[in-house]
């Protein structure tokens, strides 16, 4: 069967490769033989007409939406232009909205099924029923309707060994077109790239920790690719694709010390001459010094380190439950080895104080970090953050903002203080003429000075009031 898959456009900041959609088409071509067409709207910045023509030219037998949950409105403009162009054709929706609200999607009747979690099998034997016939509630983890009901099937079939998964399927997408920030957009998650071509690499599915926040895409077991696999992919990338530098996007690269180390040893003995990043977030207290020099003589240069809250009584309540005073130690320990270091902290979580709030901005500025981005917390639907809030009393909108803006305050800060203390934070942080100078030290910048500086002019006009 021809499937064309559909990333919409939206106002997610990134156009990076649609690194999901390039592992399903693999696996749908290599397992199942079906004709895969991947059209990306995010990256090429096409409006709902554009993707209209899209659907027509390429007349495929099934229709497949992917969406994060800020994008549902988006989703759903698409499945209802798919519908209006080939009403009787089957339209999919599947990524991290699917996986959160199931539910919520099946409602909407342009949408004939969800891909819940992972969806490389699911999907595959979805399509494969579609083509052949059969009973969808045989298909492990989708939903569908039935008699105007919603039903969900069994658990995720998850792949253990990811090994089994083809090379992410490049043909399908205009290669090139992924390099540079044309549109608007940046083509990667780092906002600080070295190089101009970077690319995006995953080499484990899956993350143990059980943070409130999460929306649980890969389940909770670690599954992890063979470092041979790893640095086969890399080679191909660098000699056929002339990448310059890739992009880690595990949830948690270092879980693994012992793996983490002998891919790093793998990259340096085989000279791939490459320059890395880890612009995730990585676990910031599940580190060591070998690991640190590894990854330098590896070619990277830029950590991230997920940190969310600088009180010890949220670590906890959102079972983040990192250890602090480990993860500033392992901070200092990469500044002084001349990494360029981000953070990522979270405000606004169920029952914080003011005092909870300035806790993490304390810890960011205390810290040798010479970027941080500063979230508000966004209780999306299938979280476990969700859940806590329904507890709590709160009534949770339909729809939600980016993490930048307060979609719903469930903390005990009120909505303009909570706004003032981010814009505190930002102002403090970036206004240190050391951290200034320590970020023009270790951090390529000719990609985002000039953003930086608006950001750093910009925050001087906000004032944080007692």
């Amino acid at each position: 069967m021809k499937i064309l898959f559909i990333r919409p456009n939206s106002e997610v900041p990134s156009s990076a490769p649609p690194m999901g959609l390039l592992y399903l088409g693999a696996y749908l071509r290599e397992y199942g033989r079906h004709e895969i067409e991947i059209y990306d709207a995010r990256n090429l910045g096409s409006n709902l007409k554009q993707i209209g023509q899209a659907v027509k030219k390429s007349n495929p037998d099934i229709i497949g939406i992917t969406a994060f949950s800020m994008e549902q409105k988006e989703a759903h403009q698409l499945a209802k232009l798919s519908k209006e162009i080939y009403p009787d054709r089957p339209v999919v929706i599947g990524g991290p909205y699917a996986t959160s609200q199931p539910e919520d999607a099946m409602r909407d009747n342009n949408i004939d099924y969800a891909v819940i979690g992972e969806g490389e099998r699911s999907g595959l034997r979805l399509f494969n029923m579609l083509e052949n016939g059969g009973n969808p509630a045989e298909v492990n983890e989708i939903a569908f309707r039935n008699d105007d009901k919603v039903v969900r099937t069994n658990s995720v079939d998850y792949i253990i060994d990811l090994d089994e998964i083809p090379f992410p399927a490049w043909d399908l997408i205009d290669f090139e077109s992924y390099f540079g920030s044309e549109g608007g957009k940046r083509k990667t998650f780092n906002q600080h790239q070295m190089k101009e071509r970077v690319w995006q690499l995953i080499t484990t599915r899956g993350c143990p920790y059980r943070c409130l926040y999460c929306h649980n895409l890969f389940g909770k077991m670690i599954r992890k690719r063979s470092v041979e696999n790893v640095i086969e992919e890399l080679k191909i990338l660098k000699n056929k694709y002339n990448v310059e530098e890739i992009e880690i996007i595990d949830d948690i690269f270092n879980l693994d010390l012992v793996r983490a180390k002998e891919i790093l040893r793998s990259i340096i003995a085989e000279k791939l001459d490459l320059k890395f990043c880890f612009p995730n977030g990585l676990r910031s207290d599940r580190f060591d010094e070998e690991l640190l020099d590894l990854m330098k003589e590896a070619g990277a240069y830029r950590l991230v380190f997920a940190i969310e809250s600088g009180s010890p009584r949220i670590q906890k309540l959102i079972r983040k439950n990192v250890k602090l005073d480990i993860a500033q130690k392992n901070i200092e320990l990469a500044a002084r080895r001349g990494f360029s270091i981000g953070g990522f902290f979270m405000i606004g979580f169920p029952t914080e104080t003011e005092e909870e709030v300035m806790n993490t901005i304390k810890f960011a500025l205390a810290s040798k970090m010479v970027t941080a981005t500063f979230f508000m917390v966004t209780p999306f639907p299938g979280t476990e953050l969700h859940k806590l809030a329904l507890d709590l009393g709160f009534e949770l909108p339909a729809e939600y903002e980016h993490y930048q803006k307060v979609s719903l305050n469930v903390s005990k800060v009120p909505t303009v203080k909570l706004e003032r203390l981010r814009q505190l934070a930002l102002r403090k942080f970036y206004l240190d003429p050391r951290r200034i100078i320590q970020y023009m030290k270790t951090t390529p910048w000719r990609h985002r000075f000039f953003q930086k500086l608006y950001i750093l002019i910009m925050a001087t006009l906000f004032k944080y009031e007692k």
